[in-house]
């Protein structure tokens, strides 16, 4: 269906961040988006943000490259400007990635809500805060570097969150991959995975849903006895 590639493509784009593995991500997070959007047409529309934030990847790509050359004996001219230029460029990747994620986990969260999935949907409510507050905290503070004021501290906490909101939305993209499962192949029982550890979070997370629904079935038939009486 697609979960899986974007499961990976979603950790090296966004967790990753040695040159080119993030521009590998977002060609894998395109191709799964792709696949997604025969069951949600809206995906496509995350999917099309993903090529201007392609030219960032790129640009990160070339300054690994300046870096480089220089050990290997190749020569490159003095380019005092590409620190400046990174700041720069760094301040529009996060505008985009912010813009991505709004689009994205917005579908995301429709998807699962019409799958009457709602602990994935409220994850995704929460991955768009999370990306929202990071990636406004870090763009501040690179606006400010820009006109010569730094913050490193205030920098530093906001680059951290950068991994806080990654893991989180990661974590649910895999708990799509184990929940949501191409149309008719809704009542097939699930293959176990080769690595043990995948088997025993679906275990814990299957155990804890159902824990869940009794919950929640409890509540609806108190909810009905109480009209009932009334």
């Amino acid at each position: 269906m697609g979960w899986g590639i974007l499961f990976i493509g979603y950790f090296l784009a966004f967790f990753v961040s040695v040159p080119p593995l993030p521009l590998i991500g977002l060609a894998l997070v395109a191709w799964a988006l792709h696949s997604l959007a025969d069951y949600r047409p809206g995906f496509m529309n995350a999917a099309w943000w993903l090529i201007p934030l392609g030219v960032p990847a790129l640009f990160e790509t070339f300054v690994l490259v300046t870096k480089v050359l220089p050990f290997l004996g190749v020569a490159m001219p003095e380019m005092a400007w590409i620190n400046a230029v990174s700041i720069a460029v760094s301040l529009v990747r996060y505008a985009l990635i912010l813009a991505f994620h709004i689009v994205f986990l917005r579908h995301v969260r429709g998807f699962a809500g019409e799958l009457e999935l709602p602990s994935i949907a409220k994850r995704a409510d929460w991955g768009i805060w999370l990306v929202s507050v990071q990636c406004t905290c870090l763009m501040v503070a690179m606006g400010l570097e820009l006109v010569g004021w730094q913050l490193p501290l205030f920098s530093m906490i906001a680059y951290l969150l950068q991994f806080v909101w990654a893991i989180f939305n990661a974590i649910n993209i895999f708990t799509c991959y184990m929940y949501i499962c191409p149309e008719g192949d809704e009542d097939m029982e699930r293959k176990p995975s080769r690595f043990g550890f995948v088997n025993d979070i679906r275990a814990k997370m299957e155990e804890r849903d159902a824990r869940a629904r009794e919950r929640e079935n409890a509540y609806k038939e108190q909810k009905n006895n109480r009209k009932k009486r009334k």
